[in-house]
């Protein structure tokens, strides 16, 4: 399963994931966007900068949940004190629900601190391992560092180790602010962050402000507490300042690994994918500064120097196996340089001049975007001056071959006129253009009569970036035929009704007339036979 995980539903294509990530482990495609994983570094950068929190990373919680009742091992990283408001509460509440040992990784971070000394004193450049991004950054991009890298397991692993010789083959959970920790499963037996146990804590409702302080397990570091902090490995090796170069952030990390060859001096390189090192890694509370919660570390420190002294981890186990080797993991992809130019002619980039390398589509230039394009990584949509062009050309193309005039001018002059407004314009003097446009100024949004050309609807808007005005010639003329063509029909209309209506009225008539000279011939013909029968 991906470390880093894509809800593609929730993904706008804003494509600020692609122009954060250092190594540009993303791909677009299809309506579909994806973490290409042999190249992903695991930084958890996308998931950080995505507004629409379609990046996340696989959680471990129901395999935490199996192991509740049962007795298991946790290792806490130095910045769980810097993370949790109540951190020895949330220790009692580990051994609440099963944990044997909460103890304190700083323990791997001091026998792995040993070993960094050791190397220095070889006389050669080294480079931290403890942060697995680094790793990562160095195996799949930079295989020229890895005879630089420290040989050494990271302080995580190095405390799996001590304590499965020490109480026994316990699962083992790690508990930090790191992501890519998660990589690193193999040499624990769950990776948890502190956001996915505070998600476990909300979840079931857990009232932590009611447990009992617990402090962590001994045996207790010495000086490795300050691990995840800026100079913190320093610091525990108690290396020489003039020796010792802090490096946090991927792209200055980057920079360092492309320059070591060029290094005539030999430095003990600390490395951190993080600025502001562990405690400001992509898991960790947000809502305090890295000030605070450096303070919360030191101040845990000296709380614990009040408890008990510190173990000296080397004459503890001085034989335990640290050591671990690096494989160059680096995959070269080149797009063909013929079908990148076809690309760039496409986007309306083969000049190098309307190269912008504006970073938008979230490569560095444009020739990157349409190698990757050609990789089939990317879409040339991605691209905003090509959309905007495209938009453009669309634009211009249906006001061109609009069947309405469309002019645009300014102070009286016309500054652009469509193919419909040519024609009525055609051979039109250009006085009587302007004495036309003047009055439209005045009357807007009227029907207008133009000699020999018909009847137009005229409406009129202003462009605000230049106050031009825009005048949208609608043709009038046949729906004004029809009009005219209508009143005739309904006149004629009038006329056939009042006509038969006159003609019915002189038939009513006659026919009335004849009635009364039957019914009177009728009557005078009873009256005779009445007086025949009386007599």
């Amino acid at each position: 399963m991906s470390l880093i995980i894509s809800n593609e539903a929730s993904c706008m294509y804003c494509y600020k994931c692609l122009r954060n990530c250092p190594v540009k482990a993303l791909s677009f495609n299809d309506g579909k966007t994806k973490i290409i994983e042999e190249e992903c570094i695991e930084c958890g950068t996308c998931i950080l900068v995505c507004p629409q929190k379609a990046k996340s990373y696989t959680k471990n919680l129901p395999n935490f949940e199996q192991l509740l009742g049962k007795p298991f091992l946790v290792s806490i990283a130095p910045s769980f004190f810097a993370h949790y408001d109540q951190p020895y509460k949330i220790i009692s509440l580990l051994k609440r629900l099963g944990a044997m040992i909460v103890q304190e990784t700083s323990l791997g971070a001091e026998l792995v601190s040993r070993e960094y000394t050791k190397d220095f004193s070889k006389g050669k450049t080294v480079i931290t391992t403890a942060c697995p991004v680094v790793v990562n950054l160095a195996q799949k991009y930079y295989p020229n560092v890895l005879d630089h890298l420290a040989p050494h397991l990271s302080p995580m692993a190095a405390h799996s180790i001590f304590m499965k010789n020490r109480y026994g083959d316990f699962p083992i959970v790690f508990i930090g602010p790191c992501i890519a920790k998660k990589g690193e499963e193999s040499k624990v037996d769950l990776v948890l962050t502190f956001e996915e146990l505070d998600e476990f804590i909300q979840e079931n409702k857990l009232k932590v402000e009611e447990l009992d302080d617990q402090l962590p397990t001994n045996p207790y570091p010495d000086r490795a507490r300050m691990y995840p902090t800026s100079g913190g490995i320093n610091h525990t090796v108690n290396g020489e300042w003039k020796n010792h170069i802090l490096v946090e952030g991927l792209e200055n990390i980057s920079r360092i690994f492309s320059q070591i060859e060029d290094m005539n001096y030999d430095f003990f390189i600390e490395a951190s994918a993080c600025v502001g090192s562990c405690i400001n890694g992509p898991a960790i509370r947000k809502d305090i500064s890295v000030l605070e919660k450096r303070k919360r570390i030191m101040d845990h420190m000296e709380k614990m120097k009040t408890i008990q002294r510190a173990t000296d981890m080397g004459s503890l186990y001085p034989t335990l196996n640290l050591s671990r080797t690096f494989h160059n993991k680096h995959i070269s992809i080149m797009a063909n340089q013929e079908q990148i130019q076809e690309v760039l002619k496409s986007l309306g980039k083969d000049d190098p001049k309307k190269q912008l390398n504006c970073s938008a589509c979230g490569y560095e230039t444009c020739k990157d975007k349409a190698a990757a394009v050609v990789l089939k990584r990317a879409e040339k949509e991605m691209c905003v001056t090509y959309l905007v062009d495209k938009l453009k050309a669309a634009t211009n193309r249906v006001v061109e071959e609009s069947p309405n005039a469309i002019i645009i001018y300014k102070n009286g002059s016309i500054l652009y006129k469509n193919k419909a407004a040519e024609q009525i314009l055609w051979n039109v003097p250009q006085q009587q253009i302007a004495d036309f446009l003047k009055q439209i100024a005045s009357h807007p949004n009227q029907i207008y009569e133009i000699q020999n050309k018909g009847s137009f609807f005229i409406k009129t808007f202003r462009l605000p970036q230049d106050a031009s005005e825009v005048l949208l010639m609608v043709d009038m003329t046949k729906e004004r035929q029809q009009e005219e063509r209508l009143k005739i029909i309904k006149q004629e209309t009038l006329n056939k009704i009042e006509q038969m209506l006159s003609k019915q009225m002189r038939i009513a008539q006659e026919i009335a007339s004849l009635l009364g000279e039957s019914i009177a011939e009728t009557k005078s013909h009873f009256v005779e036979l009445r007086k025949f029968m009386e007599e």
